[in-house]
């Protein structure tokens, strides 16, 4: 997923898309994601000026999650399409291009983190759940000051 700029500005009325298969399993230690499907990429490209490039990127993967209440692996579907424009010249809405290439994979990584839910809950999780609620009596609850009475005695 990395091209040079003159082989896009090369390809671009031939042959403008793009499809392939990551392996993103080496890269998420570290994350709550405790595994990851091989990750669809598809899409295609267009060019401005030989200076701006403008990826469309389609990204479908299941990633395995825990459940934040039986810590069971709950899969979650991911189908992502994100649009990812490039250019030479250093634009705070473009990513702008160092050196000669154009790399997809970092941000292909970034959206799926971004896409990825803080907490996810599996379907039969409430079945069994009880809350607990502990509740005190006025005499049970002692004031955190009422010792400090006695020091000054």
């Amino acid at each position: 997923m990395k091209w040079t700029i003159h082989e896009l500005i090369k390809k671009q009325a031939t042959n403008n898309k793009f499809k392939a298969i990551i392996d993103f399993s080496n890269d998420i230690k570290g994350t709550a994601i405790k595994g990851i499907s091989p990750v669809e990429v598809s899409g295609d490209y267009e060019v401005f000026d030989s200076s701006e490039f403008i990826f469309y990127i389609d990204i479908r993967c299941t990633l395995t999650l825990e459940c934040a209440i039986t810590l069971k692996d709950v899969p979650y579907e991911l189908d992502l399409q994100v649009e990812e424009v490039f250019s030479l010249e250093e634009d705070e809405e473009s990513n702008t291009i160092e050196g000669i290439t154009i790399d997809l994979l970092p941000i292909i990584w970034s959206n799926i983190i971004l896409e990825m839910p803080m907490r996810v809950v599996s379907e039969n999780a409430y079945e069994n759940f009880e809350l607990n609620n502990t509740e005190f009596d006025d005499d049970e609850i002692e004031n955190a000051f009422s010792n400090l009475k006695n020091l000054k005695k």
